[in-house]
């Protein structure tokens, strides 16, 4: 058994000596993938990454083949030809009353009338109002409130019943995108008094079907479905979710979706349904089966009156960048339809977790790709098949109908791949190991200071340190009080005063004793002087230390008359003192005689 122990433990030895570079690279490409997935994530959270998102969104839109038009629609336009040969603008409610009267004739399953007629146009209001009242066929629309005393809505054409109302706004995304269709809502409170009519698209207490999917509900009753709301408020049309849009769902971050909104999946850029003409109802060139059991449409598709919005196509488009409002609800309409009678996909979403592990992944395929490819121009073409790749899965899913983050993955892809290639060339270029050694030394200096400093603290806390501080304290004391006697107490000068012969004598003794040392030095240099001087062969190492020697005895001579010098000077000044101090006690007596 221990044979077999032995053998196991060499092999993981071994094992772990062939893969240790291996568990090394896969590290440092781990730690680079977590940090450019941290980054990405946290960018994506304060809605950094939101403009390309959408952008890449609104690319795979145009990207996407176009079905065929929908045949359950059809949209009549008022276009500009019509405006100019009826000689009519805006159209009169006479006009739109004919319109309404010939199409219900050829019984569609339900008319859509986005024209506002809230306001009398022209003549026949009371035509328009009888065939409004009369039809129930016919859905009209209002222009909710936004909150603004200014703009207190539209209300709908009279004699219309508020089931047979929808209102005709719309989310617009910022840049003007329409991205989003509401469809249903409470109307926002008009802040501060306003002295604006009440209607219903104002009216906060109830809430309103937008004019879209009032159009699809109408329809679908005739195939015995009904809307139903679960218990977590998503709405349902028989088996079909239409999943209510989050505020983060997909490219978007901190989205404003109040109401209940979904994302447009449009169906075609130009011919979601087939077009006539309100002249050509009025002429009566519209084949009845184009209007029967259909879903018809009234709007204006001229650019006079400002019902048009950007969508996704109109990125890159020089001409007929914008489309009608009318034909955008067609696209909602559809959309709501082909879902629930076709099962076409309503676009759908991953949760969090699997956008970061979809995120992490690419980051990972990155950095392994920059780890094992060290030629430059392969490691940009695979990084240009990969990043291709990455794209085309993205877009392959939304096909499917699920959006997913493309910008993401594809900056964690390049950002951990760029990063992987930047740290191998920064250490084999030596500057890694250069700023390592420099933060060590820096740390030791830090290190070593800091133990200095605790052990100057150690010190100044210990007994023997406050004893030493203890004694210099009274010996400062004693000084001071020394310095403070000394003036006024002459009995130490004439104390002292007889001292100073001893001293002058003491000073005799010194000078002799250094009289004597200068004469030995002289004779030690006369015979140094005399041997270096005989020809006797001597090596010149033995001069020159002979001629340092007679340097050095004559550096010791110079000193010693030096301090001669200051000994006689300073007995001098000894001598003064003590004869000043003498005369200055000879006066004091003088002076106390004859005051007696």
């Amino acid at each position: 058994m221990s044979k077999i122990s032995n053998n196991i433990r060499s092999a993981v030895a071994q094992l772990s000596q062939m893969y240790k570079p291996s568990l090394a690279l896969a590290k440092s490409v781990l730690i680079a993938s977590a940090a450019v997935t941290l980054s990405l994530m946290g960018a994506r959270q304060l809605g950094i990454l939101e403009p390309v998102e959408l952008s890449a969104y609104d690319q795979m839109v145009r990207w996407r083949p176009d079905e065929q038009p929908d045949s359950r629609l059809l949209v009549v336009g008022i276009t500009e030809a019509d405006i100019q040969k009826l000689k009519e603008w805006p159209i009169s409610d006479r006009k739109i009353a004919e319109i309404l009267q010939k199409l219900d004739k050829m019984q569609p399953a339900v008319i859509g009338l986005d024209v506002l007629r809230d306001v009398p146009l022209g003549d026949g209001r009371e035509e328009l109002t009888k065939i409004l009242q009369k039809s129930d066929r016919i859905i009209g629309v209002c222009l909710v409130t936004d909150g603004n005393p200014d703009n207190p809505g539209s209300p709908p054409a009279p004699g219309l019943p508020e089931n047979r109302v929808g209102f005709a706004d719309f989310g617009v995304d910022p840049g003007g995108i329409l991205r989003r269709a509401l469809l249903f809502m409470k109307p926002p409170t008009i802040e501060g008094n306003s002295s604006a009519q009440k209607h219903l698209c104002n009216d906060d207490s109830q809430v309103l079907y937008s004019f879209n999917l009032q159009l699809a509900l109408r329809y679908l009753q005739g195939q015995k479905i009904s809307p139903q709301l679960a218990p977590d408020q998503s709405l349902w049309l028989g088996k079909t979710q239409l999943k209510q849009l989050a505020s983060n769902d997909g490219g978007y971050k901190n989205a404003d979706v109040r109401g209940y909104q979904i994302l447009i999946n449009y169906r075609s850029k130009q011919q979601v349904a087939h077009q006539v003409r309100i002249t050509d109802v009025l002429e009566g060139k519209v084949d009845p089966n184009l209007v029967k059991d259909k879903i018809v449409l009234i709007g204006y598709t001229t650019e006079t009156v400002k019902d048009f919005f950007y969508t996704p196509y109109s990125g890159r488009q020089q001409s007929n960048q914008f489309m009608p409002g009318i034909v955008a609800h067609a696209q909602v309409v559809s959309q709501i339809l082909s879902a629930v009678l076709d099962n076409r996909p309503m676009l759908w979403f991953w949760p969090e977790w699997a956008e970061i592990l979809w995120i992490s992944a690419w980051s990972i395929v990155g950095g392994t790709l920059a780890s094992r490819m060290a030629h430059p121009a392969k490691l940009t073409v695979t990084f240009g098949a990969v990043l291709s790749g990455c794209c085309a899965i993205s877009f392959g899913i939304f096909l499917l109908g699920g959006w997913v983050p493309v910008a993401a993955p594809a900056l964690a892809l390049i950002l951990t791949g760029g990063s992987i290639v930047s740290a191998e060339r920064f250490n084999k270029a030596g500057y890694g190991k250069a700023i390592s050694d420099r933060v060590k030394q820096v740390f030791k200096i830090e290190i070593d200071q800091a133990k200095k400093e605790q052990q100057v603290a150690e010190i100044t806390e210990s007994d023997f340190f406050k004893e030493l501080q203890q004694k210099k304290d009274k010996l400062r004391i004693s000084k001071q009080e020394t310095s403070e006697k000394a003036p006024s107490e002459p009995q130490e000068i004439i104390a002292i005063t007889p001292e100073l012969p001893k001293v002058e004598s003491q000073t005799d003794e010194y000078l002799a004793q250094l009289q004597e040392k200068s004469k030995h030095q002289k004779q030690r240099a006369t015979v140094t002087e005399s041997e270096s001087g005989s020809p006797t062969g001597v090596p010149n190492d033995t001069r020159c230390g002979a001629s340092s020697a007679e340097t050095k005895h004559d550096d010791e001579f110079s000193d010693l008359q030096t301090k001669a010098k200051q000994m006689r000077q300073r007995r001098g000044a000894q001598k003064m003192i003590k004869d000043e101090k003498i005369d200055s006690l000879t006066d004091k007596e003088d002076l106390g005689g004859k005051e007696e």
